[in-house]
């Protein structure tokens, strides 16, 4: 039936040249990190990580040059921000995730660096001069070597370190800043880091895991707290939310019980002090009473980096969060198209969910596309392309405005 319905309505709205509403304020642009764009983060674990000797010997092994999966001058957005905060305003943006390294703040512990905190009050100043409101994120996956060598996150006393350079941000950057996002993806950090083995300190261990996703859920509660002290603006995470359906018999048991531990965990520990919800949404699994699960492969399209895409399941997660009572931000979601085929239809039809959600009575009050340029894709290198600008590694780092983001930016307009 629902299939039906969503038939007749493109056809009608084809027919017709419908256009869905969606609410006055409506924040509408594109997100990124820091370490994936600006380059040259050499006082960061993911740099020292990259070029270790561990490392480099392990991507000889699979046939692939070490080069091309190290971040380097990433897209220079260190120095080329203004021509990309220019581009977003040119596509009709009105809002922008960015991120400051924490690493090229305090570079030693305790030592802030004062050139670097004037820098990125340039790069905010930039930002509000195209036009756009800021969700500046704390923390996006890195650290400094020095915190990781006292332990980083797996020691609870550590906390105390973020929680000092936050301080130092919200204070000298916080009349800039429109959304504070403390941590993306804490879960995904965490599991990545230390129950995986894929990102540094490649650890599997899922006690060390838990841990550290449990001082991470600390550090947001203080964080928040000095950013209520010292900013009005409102403060989330950005929570990698997925969607689960069940598959098999008995998978209904399965799916519950995984919304509630990889949805819910860190949502209700951290529910009372975030005035928003920060999401982000690419996954979409299939779960058996067994808990054994299948990516989202079958009869859907995938993205470049062989990932399903189910704009539904956006719904189905943003209709979940009804029940918690605040305002939604999409803060991620996007996909891997270096041939730029799917990315506009990839947009239209998870707006398309996102304005049913809204219909229903979800509060969403934003939608930031990943990302505005090509960047470093982590373990991955630079071959997923993301952007909606393309960046030419050929050609300087030029800047190319790839057709899909000339069909957000009718939209956004």
């Amino acid at each position: 039936i629902n299939n039906i319905k969503v038939f007749f309505f493109f056809l009608l709205r084809k027919m017709s040249k419908i256009q869905l509403k969606f609410p006055k304020g409506f924040l509408w642009g594109a997100a990124s990190s820091a370490y994936q764009t600006e380059g040259g983060n050499t006082n960061s674990d993911w740099w020292a990580w990259e070029h270790s000797q561990k490392r480099m010997e392990a991507l000889k092994k699979q046939g692939k040059e070490p080069l091309n999966y190290m971040s380097g001058i990433a897209c220079d957005s260190y120095n080329r921000f203004d021509e990309d905060f220019a581009l977003a305003e040119h596509l009709s943006h009105n809002a922008i995730r960015i991120g400051v390294e924490w690493s090229r703040i305090e570079p030693k512990e305790g030592v802030f660096d004062e050139d670097v905190l004037d820098h990125y009050e340039k790069m905010l100043q930039s930002a509000k001069f195209h036009g756009l409101q800021i969700f500046l994120t704390l923390h996006h996956y890195t650290n400094p070597i020095w915190f990781v060598k006292k332990g980083g996150f797996l020691k609870t006393k550590n906390i105390s370190f973020f929680v000092d350079y936050a301080h130092h941000v919200v204070e000298r950057l916080g009349q800039y800043v429109d959304f504070w996002v403390t941590i993306n993806e804490p879960e995904i950090y965490a599991t990545q880091g230390y129950a995986l083995g894929i990102f540094p300190p490649q650890e599997k261990n899922l006690f060390k895991c838990f841990k550290v996703i449990n001082n991470l859920i600390e550090s947001h509660k203080q964080i928040s707290a000095v950013i209520k002290i010292h900013s009005s603006k409102p403060v989330s995470l950005a929570l990698n939310l997925l969607d689960f359906q069940p598959s098999g018999f008995l998978g209904e048991v399965a799916v519950r019980l995984m919304r509630y531990i990889i949805n819910g965990y860190i949502m209700r520990r951290t529910l009372d002090y975030c005035d928003y919800i920060g999401m982000n949404y690419y996954f979409h699994h299939h779960l058996s009473w067994f808990g054994l699960r299948k990516h989202s492969h079958e009869n859907h399209e995938k993205t470049d980096r062989g990932w399903g895409i189910h704009p539904e399941g956006l719904e189905r997660v943003l209709l979940s969060l009804k029940k918690y009572e605040k305002p939604v931000y999409i803060l991620e979601n996007g996909l891997a198209d270096a041939a730029d085929s799917r990315r506009e239809k990839f947009i239209k039809d998870h707006l398309y969910y996102l304005h049913c959600a809204i219909a229903k009575g979800v509060d969403v009050r934003g939608y930031l596309h990943w990302s505005l340029t090509d960047n470093f894709e982590w373990e991955e290198g630079f071959w997923p392309r993301f952007g909606l600008i393309e960046v030419d590694r050929e050609d300087l780092l030029r800047r190319k405005v790839r057709y899909s983001a000339t069909k957000y930016a009718e939209i956004c307009k």
